[in-house]
C-alpha cells in the first residue's frame, strides 16, 4: 500500500479498536453496532488485499532456474536413449530429431523448452517398446510429463502475480473510500450523541480518527482547530496559507471539515504563515514553515469576538 493508505488503515484499526474497548456503545445502541460490525468487515476484506498486494516474488528467479536446469537434465538422459535406439534401428530421421546437446537444451528460451519436452514425449511414447532395454521405463515418462507440467506452471505464476497484485490494488483503493465514506457517514454522526454526555469519550473518539501519515509526502501541513473555552471542534473555519512560489507571494485557502480538521498539501519547502478565520470568532495568524518529507501539525484554539 502507498504510505497515505497505509495510514488510513491504521486508522480504521484504531477506531475499530475503539469500540472494542468499548463494548457499551456497540450493546446499548443496535446503529453503531451494525456499522461497527460493517467497518471490521471492511477491514478483514482488505487485510486480504493487502496480503495478496504483497506477494514475495523475489525468489522466483532462483527457482525457475533450478526447475529449467533439472528438466534439461531429464531432457538429456532420455534422449540419450533415443539416440542410442535410433542408431541401432538405422533410424536416422529420428537420431536428428533428437540430437540435441545438453548445452543446447540448457540455452533453450523457456516456451522452446516446454515445446521440445513435449516433442521428446511424444518421441518416447512412439518408440516405447523398442525403448525398454534402453532403460526407458513407463516412469520416467510420467516423470517428464510432471516435471514439464510444473515447469509450464511456474512460467505462469509472475502473469498471475501481477494479475493478483493488480486486482488487490483496485481493491484496497475501493474498500478505504467505502470505509471513509462509512466513517463520514454513519458513525462519525452516531457518535454526535455523545458529545455533552461523554465529552471526553467523544474527544477520545475524534482523536482516533485523525490520521497519522506522517509518512505521506505530499501532506505539508495538517491540524484541528477548537474552540478555547469549549474545546468544541470548529467546522467551517477558513485557513490561509500564504508563502513564497518562487519570488512572488502566493496562498491557498481550506475550510475546516464537521470534526475541526484541515489539511494543505503539496506546499513548497520554507516559511509560511497560516491565517484562521471564522465569524464570531477572533482571527489568528500564526508562523509555520513547510518541510520536505514530513508534514507540520498546527492545533489551533480560537476564541470567540467579544
Amino acid at each position: 500500500m502507498k504510505d497515505y493508505q497505509d495510514a488510513q488503515f491504521k486508522m480504521f484499526l484504531e477506531v475499530s479498536n475503539f469500540f472494542d474497548i468499548n463494548p457499551n456503545l456497540t450493546k446499548e445502541n443496535v446503529i453503531i453496532k451494525k456499522h461497527d460490525d460493517k467497518l471490521k468487515t471492511f477491514i478483514e476484506e482488505l487485510k486480504a488485499n493487502i496480503k495478496k498486494q504483497e506477494i514475495d516474488t523475489s525468489g522466483y528467479a532462483s527457482q525457475k532456474k533450478k526447475a529449467k536446469s533439472e528438466l534439461s537434465k531429464l531432457i538429456f538422459n532420455l534422449t540419450a536413449s533415443l539416440r542410442s535406439f535410433a542408431t541401432d534401428t538405422n533410424n536416422d530421421p529420428l537420431f536428428k530429431e533428437f540430437d540435441v546437446s545438453q548445452t543446447d537444451i540448457k540455452r533453450m528460451k523457456d516456451v522452446e523448452l516446454v515445446n521440445y519436452a513435449n516433442t521428446v514425449q511424444t518421441g518416447l511414447k512412439q518408440n516405447e517398446k523398442g525403448l525398454k532395454p534402453y532403460g526407458i521405463t513407463a516412469e520416467d515418462l510420467v516423470n517428464l510429463s510432471n516435471e514439464t507440467t510444473d515447469f509450464e506452471k511456474l512460467l505462469l505464476q509472475p502473469a498471475e502475480q501481477r494479475k493478483q497484485k493488480t486486482v488487490a490494488t483496485a481493491n484496497i483503493k475501493k474498500l478505504i473510500s467505502e470505509t471513509l465514506k462509512l466513517l463520514k457517514n454513519s458513525l462519525d454522526n452516531d457518535m454526535v450523541q455523545f458529545e455533552d454526555e461523554q465529552a471526553d469519550l467523544y474527544a477520545k473518539y475524534l482523536e482516533l480518527r485523525k490520521i497519522d501519515d506522517n509518512k505521506t509526502t505530499s501532506l505539508s501541513i495538517k491540524g484541528t482547530v477548537t474552540d478555547t473555552d469549549t474545546g468544541e471542534v470548529l467546522e467551517y473555519v477558513k485557513v490561509t496559507v500564504k508563502f513564497k512560489a518562487g519570488a512572488e507571494l502566493s496562498d491557498k485557502v481550506k475550510s475546516s471539515t464537521h470534526i475541526g480538521n484541515f489539511q494543505f498539501k503539496n506546499l513548497p519547502e520554507g516559511k509560511c504563515t497560516v491565517t484562521f478565520e471564522k465569524n464570531y470568532y477572533q482571527t489568528i495568524t500564526v508562523d509555520s514553515e513547510v518541510h520536505t518529507g514530513r508534514f507540520t501539525r498546527l492545533d489551533i484554539k480560537m476564541k470567540k469576538s467579544e
